[in-house]
């Protein structure tokens, strides 16, 4: 890697080797399906799926299937932000 030289030489500053910031991470999809678990706190986790697919909204990796396991971990994720209660 070049970048220690480019550092020495002045030709990039010092704080190219810091550590990157946090990503943006999107709340979209954790609150859509907070509210689908909320409008019906019974549904199962396939049923969720199938309600994303049919409003066509798009996994976390662009796909257009849902998995149960992906539902689940975005329930979770609603939950740490607070858009659903245990």
């Amino acid at each position: 890697m070049y970048a220690p030289r480019y550092l020495r030489d002045g030709f990039l500053p010092e704080s190219m080797l810091d550590r990157a910031g946090r990503r943006y991470i999107d709340d979209g999809l954790p609150a859509i399906v907070a509210a689908i678990k909320g409008a019906d706190p019974d549904i199962t986790l396939q049923a969720i799926c199938d309600r994303l697919e049919a409003i066509r909204e798009r996994t976390p990796r662009g796909r257009s299937s849902w998995q149960p396991s992906s539902v689940k971990m975005l329930l979770e994720r609603a939950e740490r932000l607070g858009l659903l209660s245990k």
